[in-house]
Formats: C-alpha cells, sequence, structure tokens
C-alpha cells in the first residue's frame, strides 16, 4: 500500500502563499538506507520521501472549523486526483449516443450497435476477472452484472434487429446501401492486394533463411570416447557486427536473435489481416446479394418501426453505459483508496498570534473565568457522585433510577422503547460464603461486564436500583437484540465466573413498548419485573436468554 505520495517539489511556492505548507518525513531508517546506497558506489541515487506532514495556517476570521475543513478538502482531492493520474482503468467509448442523427442506414446503425457492444463486453469481461468482488455502492452493479446486461442486448436484441432488417430488405436508400458495400469491397481488395505483396515478400526471406540453414556439411574427428561429427554451416557467422554504438557513445552487444523473430511476426500479421478481410469480403457479398432486389426504399411504416426499435436500444445502451460510468469511477476512487495510506485524520492545533489584547484577556480574565468555571463545575460533579451514585460499582443509584423513571413517566414513550431488568438472586449467600469483599468485587465485575455490553450513553440508561436489581432503559431497541445482549451476557459472566471462582444465579427479563402495546414507562417497567421474576432462576453456567 503507498503512502500520501504528494509532489513536494512541484507545488511548494502555491502552497506557502495560501498558508499551506507540505513537509517531507525522514525517518533515521531513510538516512541508513540512503547512507548504504551512496557507500555501495550508487551515485544517481535519489532520495524520494513518501510521507509528509500537510498543514494550514489562517487567521481566526473564518471560524475554528476552516482550517479542517481546508485539510480535509486537499485530502479529497488527492485522493481524486490520485485515482485519475495513477489507478485510472479506462472506459469504453459510447458511438451510438447519438447514431440516428449521423446519416446511417439500419443496417449500418444495426453494425454500429454491435459493435460497440462487442468492444464494450471484452472490456467489461477483463475487468470483472481483475476484481470480481468489487460492487458499487453508487449503482449496486458491479462489472460482471454489467457484462451479463450489455451481453444480453447484443446478442438478444440487436441480434432480433438484425433479422428483421434482413428479412424485410429494409433500407431508406437501396442504392446508396449498395454503393457504400461495393465501396468496401473495394477498399478490402486493395488491402488484401498491399498485404498479399507483403506475405510473399516474407516468404521469400523466410525461403532463403531455411536455404541457408539447411547447407550443412559435416566432418569428423577421433576423441578418446570415438568419432565426433563437427557440423559445417555455410551461414556467415559475422554478418552483422558484434557491438554497437548508441546515441550516448556507450557500446553495446547487438541482438542477432531479434531479426527472424519480428519477420515472422509481420509474417503472422499481415496473413491475419488477409484472412480477415477475405471474411468481410464474403459478409460485404452476402449484404449485396440480399438487397440487390429490394425495393428502392422501404414503406414509410416499415422505416418508422424499425427507426423507433433502433431509438429503444440506443436509449437503453446510453442509459446502461451511463450507470457504467458511475461504477467505473467509483472503482477509480476505490483504487485509489487502496493505494494511499491517510496516517492519521486531519488534526486542527491552534497558533496564538502575540498580541497584547489577545495576552491579557486570556491571562487575567480568562484565568479567572476557567477558574470559576471549573469550580462550579466540579461541585456539580460532587454532586452528582455522592447523591446519585452507587459506591459498590460506581453506576446510577436508586435515586437517579427513580429520577430517570419520573422525567418521562407523564409522557408516551416510543413504540422501540425497552426495559431490561437482571437481578442477582444469590448475592446475599455469596457474601455469607466468601465474605463482603468478595461479594463487592462480584458486584464491580457484574457491573463492568453489564455495561460492557449495554454501554451507558444519551440513548441507554444503566443503572442499580438496589438489593441486586439493576435497570436498562434503551431509547430504541428490537427484540432480537435484547434477547443477544441477554445471552452475551451470561456468557461473558459464565466466563468470569470460572476464572474468579464465585457462582452467580442471574434472572432477567425484558420489555418493548410496541411488543407489549405498552406506552408509560412504569407500566413498562412493571411488566420487564414481571417477566423477569416468572423465570426459573439460571445460574451463569446455563446461558439462556430470557423474555
Amino acid at each position: 500500500m503507498k503512502e500520501l505520495d504528494i509532489d513536494y517539489t512541484e507545488a511548494t511556492a502555491n502552497q506557502i502563499r495560501m498558508g499551506l505548507q507540505v513537509e517531507p518525513i525522514i525517518t533515521d531508517e531513510d538516512l541508513q538506507i540512503q547512507k548504504s546506497k551512496l557507500e555501495n558506489g550508487e551515485s544517481d541515487y535519489e532520495f524520494i520521501p513518501t510521507r509528509f506532514i500537510v498543514s494550514f495556517t489562517c487567521g481566526v476570521g473564518n471560524g475554528m472549523d476552516y482550517p479542517r475543513k481546508v485539510l480535509n478538502q486537499i485530502l479529497q482531492e488527492y485522493a481524486g486526483y490520485y485515482g485519475k493520474t495513477h489507478v485510472n482503468t479506462s472506459q469504453a467509448a459510447n458511438p451510438v449516443s447519438d447514431i440516428t442523427s449521423k446519416g446511417y442506414d439500419y443496417l449500418e446503425m444495426a453494425e454500429v450497435m454491435d459493435k460497440m457492444l462487442e468492444s464494450i463486453t471484452e472490456h467489461l469481461e477483463d475487468k470483472a476477472a481483475w476484481n470480481g468482488e468489487f460492487r458499487s455502492s453508487r449503482t449496486g452493479m458491479c462489472f460482471q452484472d454489467l457484462y451479463d446486461e450489455f451481453h444480453f442486448i447484443r446478442s438478444a436484441e440487436v441480434r432480433q434487429l438484425f433479422s428483421e432488417i434482413l428479412a424485410g430488405r429494409v433500407t431508406k436508400n437501396r442504392e446508396v446501401l449498395l454503393d457504400k458495400y461495393r465501396n468496401r469491397n473495394n477498399n478490402l481488395l486493395i488491402s488484401n492486394n498491399a498485404a498479399n505483396f507483403e506475405i510473399d515478400r516474407i516468404r521469400g526471406i523466410i525461403g532463403s533463411y531455411e536455404g541457408a540453414m539447411g547447407e550443412f556439411s559435416a566432418t569428423y574427428r577421433q576423441t578418446d570416447d570415438g568419432e565426433e561429427a563437427v557440423w559445417n554451416s555455410n551461414v556467415l557467422p559475422d554478418v552483422y557486427d558484434d557491438w554497437n554504438r548508441d546515441e550516448d557513445g556507450q557500446w553495446t552487444p547487438v541482438d542477432r536473435t531479434a531479426e527472424y523473430d519480428v519477420l515472422l511476426m509481420q509474417y503472422i500479421e499481415d496473413r491475419t489481416l488477409y484472412e480477415h478481410n477475405l471474411i468481410d469480403k464474403d459478409y460485404n457479398e452476402y449484404i449485396l446479394s440480399v438487397f440487390s432486389n429490394a425495393p428502392q426504399s422501404s414503406p414509410q411504416a416499415v422505416q418508422e418501426r424499425i427507426q423507433g426499435e433502433i431509438e429503444r436500444l440506443a436509449g437503453k445502451i446510453n442509459e446502461l453505459q451511463t450507470v457504467y460510468y458511475e461504477t467505473n469511477d467509483e472503482y477509480n476512487e476505490y483504487l485509489g483508496a487502496q493505494n494511499i495510506l491517510m496516517l492519521s485524520s486531519v488534526r486542527v492545533t491552534e497558533k496564538f498570534p502575540i498580541l497584547i489584547f489577545t495576552v491579557l484577556i486570556v491571562v487575567i480574565f480568562g484565568a479567572l473565568g476557567c477558574a470559576g468555571a471549573a469550580l462550579f463545575g466540579r461541585i456539580e460533579d460532587f454532586i452528582e457522585y455522592y447523591a446519585f451514585t452507587n459506591k459498590a460499582d460506581g453506576l446510577p443509584n436508586r435515586a437517579k433510577c427513580d429520577q430517570f423513571i419520573a422525567a418521562r413517566e407523564h409522557r408516551p414513550i416510543p413504540e422501540g422503547f425497552t426495559c431490561i431488568v437482571c437481578k442477582l438472586t444469590n448475592l446475599q449467600s455469596e457474601n455469607a460464603r466468601l465474605g463482603r469483599e468478595a461479594g463487592d468485587r462480584m458486584i464491580k465485575d457484574f457491573a463492568g461486564t453489564l455495561t460492557s455490553i449495554f454501554v451507558p450513553s444519551a440513548k441507554l440508561f444503566v443503572g442499580n436500583n438496589g438489593a441486586g436489581q439493576y435497570l436498562v432503559f434503551a431509547e430504541s431497541m428490537e427484540t432480537e437484540q435484547a434477547d443477544a445482549a441477554l445471552f452475551q451476557l451470561r456468557v461473558a459472566l459464565d466466563e468470569k465466573s470460572k476464572d474468579k471462582g464465585y457462582h452467580l444465579a442471574l434472572q432477567s427479563g425484558f420489555a418493548r413498548a410496541g411488543d407489549k402495546e405498552c406506552f408509560y414507562i412504569r407500566k413498562l417497567l412493571s411488566a420487564a419485573m414481571k417477566q423477569a421474576a416468572g423465570t426459573k432462576e439460571q445460574d451463569a453456567s446455563e446461558p439462556v436468554a430470557v423474555r
């Protein structure tokens, strides 16, 4: 994965003018590598840093969020630039966007659409092979889905269009259409004559090579193992120089093996072109034979029907092409994100201008104000802790639970509001068996496990209602979520009990406002308590969610 790779040398001047600074990060490891390269004689070695610190300095006139927005925008723009410059994958062209206005006959329009669809399906097949896992979040499509859509249009709908045009010999102007296909054949004939000349020339050269390579003679010489054949060839070994001087004056060895290979490759290309031209010529002859006896122009009703079918297909291809472009753009962004590593998110720090009035305000009035605010803030914290916090486990106590319920008892609660009741039924027996200190630890362990599963927040309240009973109020929770959370609580307590050596017997139950059709908090709490009280006592070795 590449890191943030900003071109530091090109944009430095403009960046400094606008308050933006980009500084490369050079570590001790980088310096050691550079030193090692130089010691090994690599005088042309150039160190190019790939990690940078981007900072932006500005005034406070635009607000505290302004620097963060600037830096975020810079990183977003760079990610887009990186994707387009380094990992952009090409998009197939769309020649059918305005096909009906280009003066084509109906058969030519069908041919253009078929050729375009052939090209884009090959293109999409390659992309699906490169990354079959990618699916666009904007369009919901992957490259395989797009390939299937385009392939269906080509294999079914465009083929049907060809059949209707050829079977009905539909044309705007027969003579103009026939002249076009005759001109195609004339051009193919000219191309094949040139290709045939090159093919004959290459065959002659290849024949010369084969003749020269075939003229071998052998002499025999006596060795310790018997007679050994020594083959002599008439091919001159030193036709070419062994070394050649390049533009920089450096002598490089000549590659003698390339001449024959290039010759064969050229022969294959010319021969392939020649054969393809013959296939195209036969196709053109077939079209000429079909339309030779066609009427000068097809009836207007038939032309309008074919024209409408072509416009419908062109519109369908254009819409699908738009989806493909959007999918491809997101794919480029995805590739860019895969290759760019942001070492951290944007972080803004203040820079204080040394102004006299600012110093006076901060030192004198600010210090006094902060001291007063801290004092009153701590007083509120002290009151909250001593009046509304259970000392054994640190959770809100019964008074806080009552306060929470009283604040909501006079208004209906939402349908997703859920009340969960958990009760430790063997707390007294465990205290008697293990001692009060061990019992306190058990309570703290349970409270920590409970709050790790039901994490307190602005929309989720967890409190100790006294006598080993704990209440959880959630503003929005599904039935399945509550079941799963209670199951997870029992499993976690089971694991903790094995490690700590104590035993927990837990009763639990919950009630959801929408399920119980109970939209007042005290009634819902009563239903949850009945649900918990009506369940069989379960210890931590039986992780069963009870409702």
